[in-house]
């Protein structure tokens, strides 16, 4: 496969995983603001606000108008949710000749169904059901994905780009909430719930654990399930899974490197420990995890992507 097709494919994979986790946080913030008071919500607004764009802000400057447009629909902010679903158009049109008719087909009508939209025209109806809606077509645009593309060494690519992103977004979600947990204005029992409905794990969770909302449980089922397609132990999996397929040509040396580091997460998650986290280690292991795929993304793109002919030779 040639590196422009994978760099294209990873990044497409990376931003349509962008654009979602934004939209589902939106949905989830936007439909929860009628069950808090109003310093509840704009402590959540500000929560939401560091994951999706990594700038503090205080609460009591909170609009959930400004933000919502900010977030979603502005074009000069680098991670809205329209900015990531045209990065991953732009991508996709790049490498069209790799994709199916469906994927192009898809992730062009969602572009083209939320280019035209504004903030006025949503926000005096039920400003949720575009969001949601819009996740509707992108779990569509995935199951498209799957069932219409050769599983082959492009598909590992967009596996790559989809968990990678995955597990940074996670993390960095998890992280805000379980830092402020340790200070005496932290997540409260419904913040705790959001949480669980951002990362799509509201009822899996509670099939698991029941409706007891704990925030070791918590952290166990988003760390260390292996089996919810929303967990960081899930997508770490995938990657290394992924990682083992990519470039099945390159020579031994050139996979080393980004096989070792791939190892050596997967090493930290199966054996990470909730117990001994929640005594302190949480925000330290999150962001251990997130710099190691930090790690795997450079030594993807050195060994793989932007290496020179020399390399070769």
């Amino acid at each position: 496969m040639l590196s422009r097709v994978a760099d294209s494919l990873y990044w497409m994979a990376r931003y349509i995983e962008r654009a979602e986790h934004t939209a589902r946080l939106i949905a989830v913030k936007l439909e929860s603001m009628v069950e808090q008071t109003p310093e509840d919500a704009a402590a959540s607004w500000a929560r939401v606000i560091e994951a999706l764009t990594g700038e503090k802000t205080a609460p009591s400057h909170l609009d959930a108008f400004a933000i919502t447009k900010r977030l979603a629909f502005e074009r000069d902010n680098d991670s809205s949710l329209i900015t990531s679903l045209a990065l991953a158009r732009d991508n996709a049109r790049q490498v069209r000749e790799a994709l199916s008719n469906e994927v192009w087909e898809n992730l062009n009508r969602l572009y083209l169904r939320l280019t035209p939209v504004t903030m006025d025209s949503i926000w005096v109806h039920t400003p949720a059901r575009l969001f949601r809606e819009a996740l509707e077509e992108m779990h569509a645009l995935e199951g498209v994905t799957y069932s219409t593309l050769s599983h082959g060494e492009g598909w590992y690519f967009l596996e790559l780009g989809r968990h990678i992103e995955r597990v940074q977004q996670l993390g960095r979600l998890l992280d805000l909430h379980f830092t402020a947990a340790q200070s005496e204005n932290g997540p409260k029992y419904f913040d705790w719930l959001v949480l669980l409905k951002f990362c799509s794990a509201w009822e899996p969770y509670t099939k698991e654990y029941t409706a007891s909302i704990r925030p070791q449980k918590i952290a166990e089922f988003l760390l260390f399930d292996s089996e919810f397609p929303h967990s960081i132990c899930f997508s770490v999996d995938r990657m290394s899974e992924a990682l083992a397929r990519v470039a099945p040509g390159a020579p031994p040396a050139r996979r080393a490197a980004v096989e070792r580091l791939a190892g050596r997460l997967k090493s930290a998650v199966d054996f990470g420990q909730v117990d001994e986290l929640m005594s302190g280690g949480v925000a330290g292991f999150i962001a251990d995890i997130t710099k190691q795929c930090e790690q795997i993304h450079k030594a993807l793109y050195a060994s793989y992507i932007t290496y020179g002919a020399e390399t070769v030779l």
